[in-house]
């Protein structure tokens, strides 16, 4: 009995440890957010105090999730403290071949990486959303329409418009997943299930993509400089609806995809920074191995919205944490349902188990989850 209890007790121990300092090992992230590149004259004091608040720019909005944050009236004044924040910075030539260019034209790249703890501390303080780095993968399907024909686009041969379409990605802080338009796709969806917003089709097409959300985007020619998006956004639960207009294609995808990422940074960005910090309880089941304690316990560090995660008790099947969260619990449900680690269950009976006397079972505000 007493060496039974004895090896209960070393298992605890050595989970505990290898809970607590395994490296991460399974969800995705989106990288370089703290870290931006801008084209500059010269290696000037000047140019470069110019260049690390552009950087800067860039970086909170990628951060934030808000591109019109910067027309805020406290950014100047955050802008201003950029320098402080650096953590490395470097320049790259840049490569130009218009011998015309102006003698003060940009003429090398400065690369700035910015500390991220700090960054997000004076976000926080300014009353600004940090947005973490897991984000959802959004899948884009792209129609258009000239005159009487209406044809999928292959991004592949669309070479110049996913150019540009993936600096939009770049510069708002995700990567977006084009369709190979291989004969798969071709025999999954049509262009007439963009058109009709068939939207059965639409998502049993891009299962084999495994995407967080999908983005339709149905571009009509009106004339020689005109162009009209309708756009679609299938939410796991509810689907978004605008429109878009702009004088090429590439302005009009550039657009629809901006204004996608704005709705899901509302959506998943914990907006409500003012009412400080919450204590929540997080219950996971479905623990097998121990790998997948590590991926449960690094998956929730990951998201920016998690200040502190706790660890309170576990067993060879499931796992609770005490969490503190900056924002709501709404916003922390929404974060954690991204990237299929974690699937919500049924909150247990808690004043059943109060009664009872239960120390099994997590009591207070706390969120039930199985892992997928």
């Amino acid at each position: 009995m007493i060496q039974t209890r004895l090896k209960m007790a070393f298992q605890w121990l050595m989970f505990s440890a290898a809970l607590l300092s395994a490296p991460w090992v399974s969800a995705e992230r989106v990288g370089e957010l703290y870290q931006a590149e801008v084209p500059v004259h010269g290696q000037s004091a000047q140019a470069r105090a110019d260049g690390i608040r552009s950087a800067f720019a860039s970086v909170i909005v990628k951060v934030s999730g808000d591109r019109g944050l910067l027309n805020h009236p406290e950014i100047p004044g955050i802008l201003k403290k950029a320098s402080a924040y650096i953590q490395q910075y470097r320049y790259k030539t840049l490569e130009t071949s218009n011998p015309e260019a102006a003698p003060d034209s940009p003429d090398r790249l400065l690369w700035v990486r910015f500390d991220e703890r700090a960054v997000n501390r004076l976000l926080r303080q300014s009353g600004v959303p940090v947005w973490g780095g897991t984000r959802p993968s959004i899948l884009v399907w792209l129609g258009q329409e000239q005159g009487a024909r209406r044809d999928l686009l292959s991004l592949e041969r669309e070479r110049r418009l996913r150019h540009y379409l993936n600096r939009v990605g770049e510069s708002r802080g995700l990567s977006f997943l084009w369709p190979l338009m291989d004969m798969e796709d071709r025999n999954a969806i049509r262009v007439s299930d963009l058109w009709g917003g068939f939207e059965e089709n639409i998502r049993r097409a891009s299962e084999r993509y495994q995407p967080d959300v999908i983005l339709v985007g149905r571009m009509t020619r009106q004339g020689s400089r005109s162009w009209r998006g309708e756009w679609l956004l299938y939410l796991p639960d509810k689907v978004n609806r605008w429109q878009t207009s702009a004088e090429g294609k590439v302005a009009l995808a550039s657009e629809g995809l901006n204004q996608a990422v704005d709705a899901l940074a509302l959506r998943f960005a914990p907006q409500q920074v003012t009412q400080g910090e919450t204590d929540i309880r997080i219950r996971v089941h479905g623990l097998t191995r121990l790998a997948d304690f590590v991926l449960v316990k690094e998956y929730l560090q990951s998201l920016a919205m998690i200040e502190q995660l706790d660890l309170l008790s576990a067993d060879t099947e499931k796992v609770n944490f005490k969490v503190r969260i900056h924002g709501s619990r709404e916003a922390l449900e929404r974060g954690i349902q991204l990237g299929s680690v974690l699937e919500p269950v049924e909150s247990l009976d808690y004043s059943a188990a109060v009664e009872n006397k239960n120390p099994e079972v997590v009591v207070g505000e706390s969120l039930v989850y199985r892992l997928r």
